[in-house]
């Protein structure tokens, strides 16, 4: 969609839907000329009631697609909603998509009796829980939190015709998939089902097969997966180098808005604090914005960046869904995704609604491989950007991985400095090794073995001691020769002390001096003397 800043009638292509005045009114307000090529495919089989797939790049339009017929559907026959029953129900993989969307119907939406309401997690239950048994006609919310509502039993869709699922390949990749099948469970039987998704996988697919019934599918016709109006770069740096190349690029690129990717919540805010050291005698803007984050915070961090306050905005994965911002010129890959799909949500943040935007993704040696998934999703080759000190060709990168010896056995000697390695050599070693020689294994002595007479019949119980008794040949015990007690010389030669008589301890007694440091000591009574003293 193009936006110009003065006011303008919209065209013959948004006149064809046949919105309600108050829509074609808000449609005036903010400048919508005519429909992008996705919402001329899906608008009016979604305000016909039929179940549809739409797959469409990031930044083409999708939110009006699906919102405008959404609010259009309700505004004839209007009933007030009841109590904790929606009408609609839109849900969005993050908080910051799913605010974007409610702020979007809330802008399209004035002058119609259509209540709107967004639910997220970061916020508080109370407020919520108060608005929804006020009644809303348009639910929008996160996962997570659609569940704990609908467990209280605050959120019944008992009543709830429309089910829209936005950033389906999104949601399946965070893990939402269960919260989508309960969800679904819950609705009607004749409820209309709408899902987008940003590309189309296997997991979208499947899901696509089990929500939809008779589906429309609508697609973007494009020549690549993203828009052509971003230019890409890949510039061969190695990790410790990135930072120094991202502040020079800071430092001589034209900054206007710019959003850098990490792959961690950690390393974002590492990367935004060492970008505010170097460029903290200047007035440039950085910050970071990741889930771990409170709510108030992000948003209040993602307004300063829409306001252009901010002028670099450090951002994960997760947390840059929801990040609809105009005017980003430039998105920096610091760490390249590890899912090629990724690189596409990222990149969509800039180039949108026909304005240029460059994309430049820094590579180091390690990341060759998701380059190359990166390339193959996107059908085209990376331009390769050579104008900086920290460049270092593939190719050079390769031959090295080539040099590098592999580990050597425990077998093997070790080589000298300079000497090549021979791979017969190890095989020559161990040939030229003499075999040991087997020494002769001596083998114990071992009883004559009878042969069996079957008309013995004592074969077998030779060494039975109860036969052998019966015999009269039973063994007798030795008798044991030492006597208990040893002799007194022997007693002598063991040092063993002489035992104390009674008599003997009272004499000792007597000579040791009562001190009280070993025994209690018991003081004269008056008048008489011990019987010691007498």
């Amino acid at each position: 969609m193009t936006q110009d800043t003065a006011p303008q009638a919209p065209l013959q292509g948004f006149g064809t839907f046949d919105f309600d005045k108050a829509i074609i009114k808000s449609l005036q307000k903010n400048g919508f000329e005519t429909p992008t090529p996705i919402q001329q495919l899906a608008i009016l089989p979604v305000m016909s009631g039929a179940d549809l797939m739409g797959i469409a790049q990031t930044g083409s339009g999708k939110t009006a697609a699906f919102s405008l017929p959404t609010i259009n559907k309700l505004i004839p026959d209007y009933l007030k909603p009841e109590s904790n029953y929606p009408k609609a129900l839109i849900m969005a993989p993050t908080r910051e998509l799913a605010m974007q969307i409610g702020k979007f119907i809330d802008q399209f939406s004035r002058g119609t009796p259509i209540r709107s309401m967004v639910i997220a997690g970061g916020q508080s239950y109370q407020p919520q829980i108060k608005r929804l048994k006020h009644g809303v006609d348009i639910l929008i919310s996160t996962p997570g939190r659609l569940i704990d509502h609908m467990q209280s039993g605050n959120v019944k869709l008992d009543y709830c015709h429309t089910f829209i699922l936005d950033e389906a390949d999104r949601m399946l990749d965070m893990g939402f998939i269960d919260e989508v099948k309960r969800v679904r469970k819950t609705l009607p039987e004749d409820h209309q089902t709408v899902m987008f998704s940003a590309t189309m996988n296997d997991k979208v697919k499947r899901l696509s097969k089990e929500l939809l019934k008779n589906p429309e599918y609508v697609e973007q016709e494009r020549k690549t997966i993203v828009a052509d109006t971003i230019t890409h770069k890949l510039m061969n740096v190695r990790r410790k180098n990135k930072t120094d190349l991202l502040i020079k690029l800071l430092k001589t690129e034209p900054i206007d808005k710019i959003l850098v990717f990490a792959r961690t919540k950690l390393g974002a805010d590492k990367l935004a604090t060492d970008l505010k050291r170097a460029f903290e005698d200047t007035p440039l803007r950085i910050d970071a914005i990741h889930g771990d984050k409170k709510q108030r915070t992000r948003e209040k961090i993602l307004l300063n960046f829409r306001k252009g306050r901010t002028k670099v905005l450090v951002a994960t994965d997760v947390a840059a869904r929801g990040i609809d911002v105009d005017g980003i010129s430039h998105v920096i890959n610091y760490e390249l995704p590890i899912e090629a799909e990724n690189y596409v949500h990222r990149v969509g943040r800039t180039g949108r609604a026909g304005e240029l935007g460059t994309a430049i993704s820094f590579c180091d040696p390690s990341d060759m491989r998701l380059l190359k998934e990166i390339e193959a999703l996107l059908k085209i080759k990376v331009e390769i950007d050579e104008d900086h000190k920290y460049h270092f060709e593939q190719s050079e990168f390769i031959e090295d991985r080539k040099r590098k010896p592999r580990r050597r056995g425990k077998s093997q000697s070790p080589r000298k400095s300079g000497e090549k390695f021979d791979k017969s050599r190890g095989r020559k070693a161990k040939a030229e090794q003499k075999p040991k020689e087997k020494t002769a294994r001596k083998e114990s002595p071992r009883k004559p073995q009878r042969t069996y007479d079957p008309l013995d019949s004592n074969f077998g119980f030779d060494d039975d001691p109860v036969l052998e008794k019966l015999r009269g040949k039973a063994k007798k015990r030795k008798k044991k020769t030492e006597n208990r007690e040893a002799p007194k010389d022997v007693k002598k030669q063991r040092g063993e002390k002489k035992r104390k008589t009674p008599k003997d301890r009272v004499t000792a007694r007597g000579r040791i001096k009562q001190t009280g440091g070993h025994k209690a000591f018991s003081p004269k009574k008056k008048g008489g003397t011990s019987k010691r003293g007498k």
